[in-house]
């Protein structure tokens, strides 16, 4: 880049007042230095690309946010356990130094709700979390004159799941209880 200087001569007899001179030069001037702000998605995808800020300047971290299936992003940090310095997208960084920032993120977890479905004592609610196998409860709901069967994924249908089963599907379920009439001879 060309950038013009002008300077005041004030002690050399060879230039005559009034007169224009002129002369070129060359000035190599250090660049400014830089680092650089990279992001790893840490098992995600779509990281913001990498930023470079000058020294002594303050850039504003990028305001993209990577997604992964299941998970909530949470913030960035300087490690992946979230025990070190935490950032959030748009936030102001101004150390002079490099910083590699690590997604973190929060597994997305569902709610299993139970229906007695005409009986009494349904379970309490469970959560489950995603990727993670659910133990259903073993507590069964009772019903005066019918005998508990398993659950049901509605109302009217029959047995998906047993009591103490698993439940390994990431989403939110009410299960109802399925009852079959007790039969005693006569």
């Amino acid at each position: 880049k060309s950038v013009e200087c002008y300077a005041k001569i004030t002690s050399e007899s060879s230039y005559v007042s009034g007169t224009k001179y002129s002369e070129s030069t060359y000035v190599t001037v250090a660049a400014k230095p830089s680092h650089t702000i990279t992001y790893n998605a840490n098992g995600g995808t779509g990281a913001p690309a990498t930023q470079t800020k000058w020294y002594s300047e303050t850039i504003k971290l990028s305001s993209t946010k990577p997604t992964r299936t299941g998970y909530s992003f949470l913030n960035w940090c300087t490690n992946t356990a979230n025990t070190g310095t935490k950032y959030n997208p748009g936030d102001e960084y101004s150390s002079n130094a490099n910083l590699l920032l690590y997604a973190i993120w929060k597994a997305n977890t569902y709610t299993v709700t139970y229906n007695a479905n005409g009986g009494t004592g349904a379970p309490a609610n469970q959560t489950k979390t995603y990727g993670v196998d659910l133990t259903l409860s073993s507590t069964k709901p009772t019903r005066t004159n019918y005998n508990f069967m398993g659950w049901s994924t509605s109302a009217n249908g029959g047995v998906v799941y047993s009591a103490g089963g698993k439940y390994t599907n990431n989403s939110a379920v009410m299960l109802y209880a399925v009852w079959e009439v007790a039969y005693i001879k006569p």
